[in-house]
């Protein structure tokens, strides 16, 4: 979805998820963990998304959180289907959508994120769950880290 003046709800509605989602990890896991608040926004939607604003204005979107949270949002689910069922191959909708996501190569520009998922995916649990580390560390405390230096 390409965030205009039209969906900018939208996305500052995704945007307020995943903050509470980055909250919850830190506070609940230091991480990953089992059933973390992911929202109720929809993450297939902003993984790669474009801010589109009309010319002369800034809808004030933070692109760089609205992708890399969202795809958190997904590993979030992808662990927790491995957790539930030891693998992240079950007909479960999100994670069939998820697949086909990666797939078509919308995690590119995530690099730690698009290796986490080629790891869920592939089956072997602890390079999944060590991936899922680097990602915490560098999306999620890295961005708190970016907000207390600013």
């Amino acid at each position: 979805m390409d965030i205009t003046v039209e969906t900018l709800t939208y996305a500052e509605a995704a945007i307020r998820d995943i903050l509470y989602l980055y909250v919850d990890m830190v506070e609940s896991y230091g991480g990953f963990g089992h059933n973390l608040d992911t929202g109720s926004f929809s993450p297939l939607a902003f993984i790669d998304s474009k801010v589109l604003p009309p010319p002369g204005y800034d809808l004030g979107v933070n692109e760089e959180l609205l992708h890399a949270g969202s795809s958190i949002a997904l590993l979030c689910t992808i662990s927790d289907c491995r957790d539930e069922n030891g693998s992240a191959t079950v007909g479960w909708p999100i994670i069939k959508n998820a697949k086909e996501a990666f797939d078509a190569g919308r995690f590119k520009h995530l690099p730690e994120i698009q290796r986490a998922f080629e790891l869920g995916f592939a089956g072997d649990e602890d390079l999944f769950r060590e991936q899922l580390v680097k990602v915490y560390q560098h999306y999620v405390r890295g961005y708190f880290a970016k907000l207390s230096a600013g």
